[in-house]
């Protein structure tokens, strides 16, 4: 009797001991999916805030780039460039205009006066010297000049030639003059002897330039009226 006690009572332990173990195993497998659970919740929210964190700091760098753009594009803008500030104080000073004008008065002179009549070649160079006259005059559109200021940039010009080069350009005058008009009234006779004095393509200009003969009859009356004295 006392055998069959112990040993219902060991069997007794044994079951309890047994329910026990089983339950601390099953209450494990819930502790460690949890945990896994909550690992995994924390990575995607690092995750998350890393994604957050890289578009922000694009975003602000689209910004950043934004607004040097922006600032580029003002400073490109309000620029001057040294050359612009040069030209446009030349385009307004008169003085500097009347002095380029003179200058290149006094090379279309230079010309005139480097040859005499009857001497060799002077049918080419009374040619050219009438060429160069008329497409200065072109040039500078002496027809809508203010008369006065044309009248003292030439006569200021003649005024620089030394003696010899104002008897020259007394002597081959009435030949440059004659020569003037035959270029604009029939010139076939001198495109010949425009391309020997190599001047052809300016003459042809000349030919072609409705203005040319207003601008020519201004000049050579006003060089005719006031150089020869």
């Amino acid at each position: 009797m006392k055998k069959s006690v112990v040993t219902v009572l060991l069997a007794g332990a044994i079951a309890v001991s047994a329910a026990g173990c089983g339950n601390t195993a099953a209450g494990s497998a819930p502790s460690v999916e949890s945990t896994a659970a909550k690992a995994t919740e924390a990575a995607s929210s690092s995750a998350d805030r890393a994604e957050d964190s890289r578009s922000e700091s694009a975003a602000s760098s689209s910004s950043e780039a934004s607004v040097s753009s922006e600032s580029v594009s003002s400073s490109s803008q309000n620029s001057v460039t040294p050359e612009a500030e040069v030209l446009t104080a030349v385009s307004v000073s008169s003085d500097d205009s009347a002095a380029a004008l003179e200058s290149s008065f006094g090379d279309v002179l230079n010309i005139c006066t480097s040859w005499g009549p009857g001497t060799a070649g002077s049918s080419l160079q009374s040619v050219l010297s009438a060429v160069t006259l008329i497409t200065w005059a072109n040039t500078n559109d002496v027809k809508d000049m203010d008369q006065d200021q044309l009248l003292s940039i030439v006569m200021a010009s003649i005024g620089k030639a030394d003696d010899t080069e104002k008897e020259a350009l007394a002597a081959n005058w009435r030949t440059i003059y004659d020569t003037g008009d035959s270029i604009l009234n029939d010139p076939t006779n001198l495109y010949g002897i425009m391309s020997d004095a190599g001047c052809y393509d300016e003459g042809v200009a000349i030919v072609q330039n409705a203005d040319s003969p207003k601008n020519w009859e201004t000049l050579k009356l006003l060089i005719e009226r006031n150089a020869f004295e």
